[in-house]
């Protein structure tokens, strides 16, 4: 992934039915990122803080990953756009990430559709 020359650090609290802490999601990282299939897109990585137990085979993982997708898109978008000279980018992914080099992650990619996160790809 291409990382734009400035990074973006915003927080997002959800409450997740597996745990009974509160979580911050933690927008670490943006940027544009290759995909061969879809070409050139945006990818927004998130850490959770702390991790969730069991976050990885939550059932409700799918919603969790549109609603931060929808959450940070409308800012990330045209912050990523600007910054890296991407004109019309074919998706935007969010990958969740679980801490460092040797840490786990889930990657989901959406259609962009006006500015937000549209149907899985």
């Amino acid at each position: 992934m291409k990382r734009t020359a400035v990074s973006a650090s915003f927080l997002l609290s959800f409450a997740l039915p597996l745990s009974a802490q509160d979580v911050q999601w933690r927008l670490v990282d943006t940027g544009v990122s290759s995909h061969s299939s879809y070409g050139d897109g945006i990818e927004m990585r998130i850490q959770p803080d702390p991790i969730p137990s069991g976050l990885f085979s939550n059932d409700n993982l799918d919603e969790l990953l549109l609603a931060l997708c929808n959450h940070y898109a409308p800012s990330v978008i045209p912050f990523v756009q600007q910054q890296a000279d991407i004109e019309d980018p074919n998706f935007v992914a969010v990958r969740i990430v679980s801490g460092g080099a040797v840490g786990r992650y889930i990657l989901e990619t959406y259609a962009i559709t006006d500015g937000r996160c549209g149907r899985v790809l």
